[in-house]
């Protein structure tokens, strides 16, 4: 669920286009530009890309561009929330794990993704002081999708404690990522902390699970 002001944010990007009721051709067109400008964030770092180039790779006019994204930031907010596509590509979970190993699973997914290609995660580290309200809007989306996707492993939990303990999980992960990507840290580091986090939640999961 989006909130409030990131629903009225997101809904009027830029220059008056919104994305809400757009045609399929629009849609479209958008679509193209974010997957362009993902293309070139899989091949060089963030600073080094030229919005001109991402529209010329889409296909679009510069003005064609700006109309559906009001900055760079903009747009690559919009393309964080493509690569991650948290509940897009998420795996059915299968019965024969334990609650405990179904978190974990997810979790190091998401950390083989940071890990496999920090300039995205360092994107999302860039964001985070954008002057651009299309973009923090965005990013707000971005971070609640994690959140949600994270609490959905935490099913048979009340869902007050399912949300704080998803936030827990994300911070330890922003914060591990982070040393990793700008303190010379290392990702078993990362595995090793966050594991050792839902270890201390079994007994909780063990409780909940006998409830049922």
């Amino acid at each position: 669920m989006v909130d409030q002001a990131s629903s009225q944010t997101t809904s009027q990007t830029s220059n008056g286009v919104s994305v809400d009721g757009l045609p399929a051709w629009q849609l479209a067109r958008r679509e193209q530009i974010v997957r362009a400008a993902l293309g070139a964030l899989e091949e060089q770092e963030y600073e080094r890309i030229q919005i001109r180039d991402v529209a010329a790779d889409a296909g679009v006019a510069l003005g064609t561009l700006y109309r559906y994204f009001s900055s760079k930031e903009h747009l690559y907010a919009a393309v964080l929330g493509e690569w991650a596509a948290f509940e897009k590509a998420r795996p059915r979970r299968s019965s024969r794990l334990a609650p405990a190993e179904r978190v974990r699973h997810r979790v190091h997914a998401v950390l083989r993704a940071f890990a496999a290609q920090p300039q995205f995660f360092k994107v999302h580290v860039l964001l985070q002081a954008s002057g651009d309200a299309n973009a923090r809007a965005l990013l707000v989306r971005f971070n609640q999708v994690a959140h949600e996707s994270l609490a959905a492993e935490f099913d048979l939990w009340p869902p007050d404690e399912a949300q704080d303990v998803s936030i827990m999980l994300w911070s330890i992960i922003n914060s591990m990522v982070t040393q990793v990507v700008y303190q010379g840290g290392v990702m078993p580091q990362v595995y090793q902390v966050v594991d050792r986090f839902i270890d201390l939640l079994v007994p909780r999961m063990e409780e909940l699970e006998h409830q049922v």
